[in-house]
């Protein structure tokens, strides 16, 4: 972990490109997902996580003035529980009762159905469950 945010911290706080990172590093090589691809990350290109690092997630949550499902899968291993009940946090602290936090059991990061955590990991997914639909559509 301690690798993990030294790559992190060079790239998305310190700005400095991922070749040169790993050119001053190369132990954190081994920690790129994408292989030798140092554009890509989870098949998106770096300049999403750059953008997506400037902006004030929580300032954006706390502005929403409409109903709000914040759903989080029992095996994401993206982002953390306590990440979307901080959304609902957000949401209801500007508009009380407005977002309603929802734990989904044996789902992922995206609507995936698996049947373990250690499933989720390595997207060894189970077939779609369709409890999820019904719970967009109810709300």
């Amino acid at each position: 972990m301690k690798l993990a945010a030294t790559l992190y911290h060079d790239w998305l706080i310190k700005n400095k490109a991922i070749d040169v990172i790993l050119r001053d590093k190369a132990e954190l090589a081994e920690l790129c997902p994408e292989g030798k691809d140092h554009a890509h990350l989870y098949g998106r290109p770096l300049a999403f996580y750059l953008q997506l690092q400037k902006l004030n997630l929580a300032a954006a949550w706390a502005r929403l003035k409409v109903p709000a499902l914040i759903l989080h899968g029992q095996f994401d291993w993206i982002m953390t529980r306590e990440d979307h009940e901080l959304l609902a946090q957000y949401v209801n602290a500007n508009r009380p009762g407005e977002a309603r936090f929802v734990e989904v059991p044996e789902m992922g990061h995206t609507f995936q159905h698996y049947l373990s955590f250690t499933d989720a990991f390595h997207g060894e997914e189970a077939p779609f469950d369709p409890k999820v639909v019904k719970l967009l559509l109810t709300g």
